[in-house]
């Protein structure tokens, strides 16, 4: 089920996990699964986005799992009449293994549109990081969620470029002669 707005039958939902497919909107399938009376959320891959999990915050108990991790739990609802599940929560790992890794929607090179771009020449964090935010807005983003946070897991190009600007202004307080190619320079080669 794609969970959008309006797909999901209150009558079937309520007290229930729901099992929701795709990738775009994931704090929003949330939202409708919760409207609909859902108690919990497993946000599936598809094939496209295999192992890829994202951090999000979400407005009910969800468990974001990997294309392969959904297939069986596919078979397994198929296996029973009388599916149970629950969703737990745990605290942070530290030192997992392999990590780092680069994220799936990050660019490797080289870059399909134009092939004679190899790859990019910095790449920064930007998965799960936990970053100061506005409490203007919740941390989905969703009208309907009225929690305020000072601090939120955030994801993207807003996440990796304050950690390369950062690294740029402590290099160029090291070195105040270097110009920009020279930080430049320095970052992409160390």
């Amino acid at each position: 089920v794609l969970c959008l707005p309006g797909s999901l039958d209150p009558a079937k939902v309520a007290g229930k996990i729901v099992v929701c497919k795709g990738a775009r909107g994931r704090a929003a399938k949330g939202q409708v699964v919760k409207q609909a009376g859902g108690v919990g959320m497993v946000l599936c891959n598809d094939a496209a986005s295999g192992a890829s999990i994202i951090t999000d915050p979400h407005i009910i108990p969800t468990a974001h799992c990997s294309y392969s991790q959904c297939q069986e739990l596919f078979n397994y609802l198929q296996s029973t009449g009388s599916p149970m599940g629950y969703i737990k929560t745990r605290d942070a790992e530290v030192g997992v293994k392999p990590s780092p890794v680069m994220a799936a929607f990050s660019s490797r090179g080289p870059n399909t549109i134009t092939p004679q771009i190899l790859k990019p020449d910095i790449t920064a964090p930007g998965v799960g990081v936990i970053a100061a935010v506005s409490q203007e807005v919740s941390p989905t983003g969703l009208v309907s969620d009225g929690r305020r946070v000072p601090y939120s897991v955030m994801t993207g190009t807003s996440m990796a470029c304050p950690h390369v600007a950062g690294i740029a202004g402590l290099l160029r307080a090291r070195y105040p002669k270097w110009g920009p190619p020279m930080i430049y320079s320095a970052i992409m080669t160390t």
